[in-house]
């Protein structure tokens, strides 16, 4: 059906969550109450983004979860008041465009069509056709999705910008026909070096992208390298130099470097332009920093737990969204798990956190030393404190 709607701000598009409804909608008739058994099931992991995912699938059409929701559950009523007035059983799609047609007239000019061939459609729109990858639309709106889950859950996330050395040589000695076919060996080449949960797509031209989940800046380095290396032995015997094609690459990570998916790529490619200023076919980190939280200079006072229930007091010297260092007149050792709770200006409570001890050094202050630990766990009215105050410092 026709009239599609912007994408809502605040809607993250979740590609496994409509290849599921995809597999939901398909699997012989569509019966009611075995797709609202399944909802339910669904709805545990992503809450109301399933009813969004699911009317969008239905009908091409895009609401906030909330308000999907609510559509959601006038439609089945308006389907079992059809069944009633027809005194017979009625498809659910004849009553998806009667609801938004006539009730909810959201669709001015529906457009009917065989909803396998609609979702065929929209599958292409996806895939870039000379590399078999994902395409740019596909990575835009996985890479705004990937960061709100960041947010989420606290992981970081890296993203790997790839361009072709000298393709331009390449292209003017071999044709644009034996470059076309270059650019899908080494899509594929890229593709196979990710993992399982990594995300390669054609970013555009002789250019790669890499979405690197729930990974550190290391992490998505061990990635890159591999790319890079299984290029450049793919094209090592060829004849001549301009045909022993390598590729560099730029790694960036959220929430370290950047605040949301513009500056991610920004920072990607401004790593990426560092790795070909150094001679190409390498990779390079952004802003030659392995860490991938971001750290803030900041002095706050707190105390922590070890086994005991004593209460030793501590004061930061900087802190990120992943961890902090502090200064402490107690002796710590690495791989020691503490209960801590910081004061944050304007938190109205002491937050509480559990964070591994993972580095201790002397500390410039007799008397003291400095730890630093990594946050395993905390609430999530906490994080949101932290992150707003770090926020409001940066």
């Amino acid at each position: 059906m026709g009239n599609d709607r912007p994408l809502p701000a605040s809607t993250g598009w979740n590609p496994e969550l409509a290849e599921t409804l995809n597999h939901l909608v398909y699997t012989g008739v569509l019966d009611l109450h075995q797709l609202e058994t399944e909802l339910q099931k669904l709805g545990a992991e992503y809450q109301d983004t399933v009813y969004s995912e699911l009317i969008h699938l239905l009908t091409h059409l895009r609401f906030e979860p909330a308000e999907a929701k609510e559509h959601w559950q006038n439609l089945l009523e308006h389907h079992e008041s059809m069944r009633q007035r027809l005194g017979s059983p009625v498809d659910l799609r004849v009553a998806i465009v009667s609801y938004f047609v006539e009730v909810a007239r959201e669709l001015e000019n529906p457009t009917v069509i065989e909803l396998r061939l609609l979702e065929q459609t929209e599958a292409l729109a996806y895939w870039d056709e000379l590399t078999g990858l994902r395409n740019f639309r596909f990575f835009s709106e996985c890479l705004v999705q990937e960061i709100i889950r960041c947010d989420k859950f606290r992981t970081p996330l890296s993203l790997v910008m790839i361009d072709v050395d000298h393709f331009k040589s390449y292209n003017d000695q071999y044709g644009h026909a034996a470059g076309n076919e270059t650019l899908a060996q080494i899509g594929r080449l890229i593709d196979e070096a990710g993992r399982q949960v990594d995300v390669a797509a054609r970013y555009g031209g002789e250019e790669f992208a890499m979405i690197a989940p729930s990974t550190e800046k290391t992490g998505a380095q061990l990635v890159a390298e591999r790319a890079r290396l299984a290029v450049e032995e793919h094209f090592a015997n060829a004849e001549s130099e301009a045909g022993r094609l390598t590729i560099s690459l730029g790694i960036a990570t959220y929430p370290a470097d950047a605040g949301d998916d513009t500056e991610l790529i920004r920072c990607a490619d401004r790593a990426l332009y560092m790795a070909k200023s150094a001679g190409r076919n390498r990779v390079q980190l952004f802003g030659h920093s392995r860490r991938s939280y971001r750290r803030i200079e900041a002095t706050l006072n707190g105390s922590f737990f070890e086994i005991s229930p004593e209460a030793h007091h501590f004061t930061t010297v900087d802190l990120g969204d992943g961890g902090l260092r502090f200064r402490t007149d107690r002796e710590l050792e690495v791989g020691t798990l503490l209960d801590a709770r910081l004061s944050v200006p304007g938190a109205g409570h002491e937050i509480a956190l559990v964070g591994r001890v993972v580095q201790v050094t002397a500390s410039s202050k007799e008397g003291e030393t400095e730890a630093a630990i990594n946050i395993v766990d905390m609430g999530s009215a906490d994080h949101k404190l932290l992150t707003d105050f770090l926020r409001l410092l940066g």
